[in-house]
């Protein structure tokens, strides 16, 4: 007897409660209910997945590409990933691939074996720009440097990942892996102009618009221009580096469509190549890091063209 009138006893006070929720629904019904105003940010990238949130503050990205698995959040994946946004790359002034990465402490950038690439250690392991993907393609991007203006994102996923991201052109992705995300139109217009100076004479200027169209905002287009030239913190040496790229995209109800257009001519004069030394039994003395020891005829020029379409 006394459960039986336990058991009654619960009964009886869930059906008041039913009763009040339904007495509130109610009353809300017949009254106006105001609410705050709500704010929506809507991805622009073309993607079915679009680009993931950033973190507070604008630096990083919740979550960034996992190879097939697509872009997925940090929480939900057992990998580690770093998505470097547009804001940070715009904060450091960051100028390639490898001004990004330094502020990764998982990542050493140098310099590859008799040649003017950034390489890029990742836990240690040897990778180069001939392995940086492109919105998870290879053998797009130059080879040598790989200006900003070129993404929007620059993606580390650290570990193997050849299983996630498939055999980069060199064979293999043991200390981790680069992707960068192409640039699109953002869901407002922009105009934005950089100009810089800096010692050795060295001059930049860079522009960056979109635009979207449509009577949806369906169409995208955003192009990307910049023209660098002078020295660098090197005796004698001089850089040039003039870039276009155009993006376009399109977002209907059960279609999307991307395409990229990139160019990129880099060259470099009396550039000053990488010693490295072997057999030593001492520490030499400290070099002076601003010596050319390169030939004054040396020189690099490295010309890009580069096109993808994505359905």
């Amino acid at each position: 007897m006394k459960l039986k009138l336990i058991y009654t006893s619960v009964i009886i006070a869930i059906g008041s409660t039913n009763i009040a929720y339904a007495t509130d629904m109610l009353e809300l019904k017949e009254g106006t209910l105001e609410l705050d105003t709500l704010s929506v940010t809507a991805s622009a990238d073309a993607s079915a997945e679009g680009l993931s949130p950033a973190f507070a503050g604008g630096q990083v990205a919740k979550g960034g590409r996992a190879g097939i698995l697509g872009t997925k959040d940090n929480l939900d994946t057992p990998f580690s990933i770093t998505s470097y946004t547009n804001e940070f790359i715009q904060d450091r002034q960051a100028q390639s691939v490898g001004d990004v990465l330094r502020y990764d402490p998982s990542v050493q950038v140098t310099r590859g074996f008799g040649n003017f690439q950034e390489a890029y250690m990742i836990r240690g392991f040897t990778t180069s720009s001939d392995a940086v993907a492109y919105n998870g393609l290879y053998n797009l991007l130059p080879r040598q440097y790989i200006a900003t203006e070129l993404f929007e994102r620059v993606e580390v996923l650290r570990g193997a990942s050849a299983f996630l991201t498939g055999a980069n052109p060199l064979g293999g992705a043991i200390g981790g892996s680069i992707n960068l995300l192409p640039k699109r139109a953002p869901n407002y217009d922009l105009n934005r102009v950089t100009l810089g100076a800096s010692m050795n004479d060295k001059r930049n200027i860079a522009a960056d618009i979109a635009r979207r169209f449509g009577e949806n905002d369906e169409f995208g287009v955003r192009v990307n221009a910049a023209h660098h030239n002078g020295g660098t913190s090197i005796d004698d040496e001089q850089a040039e580096l003039n870039l276009f790229n155009i993006g376009l995209d399109y977002q209907g109800e059960r279609l999307r469509l991307s395409a990229d257009i990139g160019y990129q001519n880099n060259q470099l004069d009396q550039t000053r190549t990488n010693v490295r030394l072997s057999g030593v039994n001492s520490v030499p003395s400290e070099p002076d890091a601003s010596k050319n020891w390169a030939q004054p005829w040396s020189y690099s020029n490295e010309e890009d063209k580069f096109g993808t379409f994505r359905a």
